[in-house]
Order: C-alpha cells, then structure tokens, then sequence
C-alpha cells in the first residue's frame, strides 16, 4: 500500500494507526487526518486568513528601514495598520498608503473587491463579472476635425452651430439624447 507522503515521514505508530483505519473502511484522507492528528484546512475564514499577519508580521519579514518607512507613510495617510495587513493586490495606485488595503478579515477584502469591480480568488473568491461597455457619444478629436472641415466649406457659420451639426451628425446615438 503506498502512503500519502505526510504518512509516509511520519513516525511507525502513525503509520500503523493510518493502516488500520484503511483497513475499517475509513476513506484515506479522513485516515491521514486522524493519524496525524491534524484537523483539515479552514480555507475562507477570518483566522485562516490572517494567520501569521496578525500584529503587523508582514513588516518583520522586511528590512528594519523599509518596514518603518512603510508603516511611517501608512501613519501619515491616517492609517492606523494596527492589527492589520497590507494586501497589495487589491491596492490602488497608492500603495500602502491606501487605507482600504490594510484589511483584517476577509469580509474587507470582499468590500474592496466589491466596490473597485476587482477579481480576487484565494481566501476570497469574487468575480465581478463582465462590465458594461463605456461608450462615449463621439471622440473630441474627430468633433475638432469636422468641425475644422465643415469651417472651410462655410467659413461665415458659428464654430458653435458646426459643433452641433457634427455631433447630431456623427455621433453614437442613444435613447433619450
């Protein structure tokens, strides 16, 4: 019988319980679980999230001056990073000095993702879906273009008067314009 790896590097005793559970009829995951006595992964909650990140870890794992100056800039931003972690991914182009990407649940992360039409998957798992498309009526650059020819062919009219004429003309037509 091959054992899982964890089995496999662990001591004779776990490896005998893990045998005799097969042998009951136990699945093997729920086998390897009990014999390492290691309950499964919490994936999605607030503790697995933030194992490890609590009381600002991230910023030992950094150079002494990099992690002041980090935690200095998000102090001077009117952030208070106290029990909290910098999520960079869901950060504007503030950086660190963004207050909604110090987050300290997943429900932080849900809202930000939410609110800025973000995809997160991980911890958190949102798909904002496609969005509707931003259509503008006509480019100004092409209104200055026509309205420059249309001057030639009429140097007398109002540039204003042009301008509508180009617009009502050429542009994308919607409901209710």
């Amino acid at each position: 019988m091959d054992l899982p790896f964890d089995i496999a590097n662990a001591s004779s005793a776990v490896q005998a319980h893990y045998r005799r559970m097969i042998e009951d009829g136990q699945t093997p995951r729920f086998a390897e679980m009990a014999a390492l006595q290691c309950p499964p992964g919490t994936q999605g909650t607030d503790r697995a999230f933030m194992e490890g990140r609590m009381n600002n870890q991230q910023l030992d794992a950094m150079p002494a001056r990099q992690a002041k100056y980090v935690s200095d800039e998000a102090r001077q931003a009117g952030i208070n990073i106290s029990g909290k972690y910098y999520c960079g991914g869901i950060a504007d182009h503030r950086g660190w000095r963004d207050p909604k990407a110090w987050v300290s649940s997943n429900d932080d992360v849900l809202n930000v993702a939410k609110e800025r039409r973000m995809m997160v998957t991980g911890s958190v798992n949102y798909d904002p879906g496609p969005s509707a498309p931003q259509r503008k009526l006509i480019n100004e650059s092409i209104v200055k273009d026509l309205v420059r020819r249309e001057k030639k062919k009429n140097p007398g009219a109002k540039t204003s008067e042009l301008r509508e004429k180009v617009i009502e003309k050429h542009a994308y037509r919607v409901k209710n314009r």
